[in-house]
């Protein structure tokens, strides 16, 4: 591989990323919404108004249930206050969260050969001397990069926003647990490196960015089952099961990543793109 070649193409595609108003709204504001704005709700709540007096029997019991799942209760736990939002930060938060890399990596990745054609710019790319391999890697790591780079930002963020408002409910730093640990440096470096080899094979493959992105928003309904069995109680992610998630994702990578560069070449890219 062509490693100045390499270099060129990222930079390029990280400023064309940079460039696009359209992109760096939805960069911005996904990180917002779910790591300042869902923890600042759920956590001003708890200091606010009397959640054990707003629960009703079925909720109590489903309280009860997470509970008796996750073992003990735990001593920094103690009110209702404190164990709905002790559950919501570290059981149903982090599944929201994973939408962050998802979402972020979707748009940059779906951008990346529709984008350049947008731009008029892939003629010039498929006629440069650069080999498939070379090219479907360098975009891999320019729509790599900024969406990890927004993952590790938000959990940052998020970390300020639930320490800084939990310190009040629960008098010590809940933040970050061991769930949140395996997810940053395990699990988000996986789902963003899939999401982004998934999209760019679809990017490649479709010739508007609309048609991509509605191709890719598939990408997000794993993420909303987990979502919605963790919210009935269903099942927990704890940190074991995401490690197990974090391995399959993996060896999933390497084979997109095998194959994607195997199942296109120039005159395929030229075909999908151009005509």
């Amino acid at each position: 591989m062509n490693k100045r070649m390499m270099k060129a193409i990222i930079k390029k595609d990280l400023r064309d990323i940079y460039r696009t108003k359209s992109l760096l709204t939805t960069i911005i504001i996904i990180p917002i919404i779910f790591s300042i704005v869902f923890p600042t709700i759920l956590i001003g709540s708890a200091l606010l108004f009397d959640l054990e007096k707003a629960m009703g029997a079925d909720m109590q019991k489903m309280l009860d249930m997470f509970l008796n799942e996750i073992g003990t209760k735990q001593r920094i736990a103690e009110t209702p206050e404190q164990q709905i939002v002790y559950l919501f930060i570290n059981y149903i938060l982090p599944s929201l969260f994973l939408l962050v890399p998802i979402i972020t990596a979707s748009v940059v990745a779906a951008n990346s050969f529709v984008g350049e054609k947008e731009r008029r710019t892939l003629e010039s790319l498929l006629f440069s001397p650069v080999s498939i391999k070379t090219l479907f890697i360098s975009k891999t790591v320019a729509s790599f990069i900024p969406s990890f780079l927004v993952s590790v930002i938000s959990f940052i963020l998020c970390g300020l926003i639930i320490n800084g408002l939990g310190y009040q409910l629960f008098q010590e730093i809940i933040f970050p647990s061991g769930n949140w640990i395996v997810l940053i440096t395990c699990l988000s470096p996986m789902v963003t490196l899939m999401t982004v080899l998934l999209n760019l094979f679809i990017s490649s493959r479709v010739k508007t960015y609309q048609e991509a992105q509605n191709i890719s928003g598939i990408i997000i309904l794993p993420v909303i089952g987990m979502i919605a069995g963790q919210a009935s109680g269903l099942f927990l992610v704890g940190v074991e099961i995401t490690l197990m998630i974090s391995a399959a994702i993996l060896l999933l990578n390497l084979i997109l990543l095998q194959r994607i560069t195997k199942l296109n070449d120039r005159h395929v890219l030229f075909e999908k793109q151009i005509h």
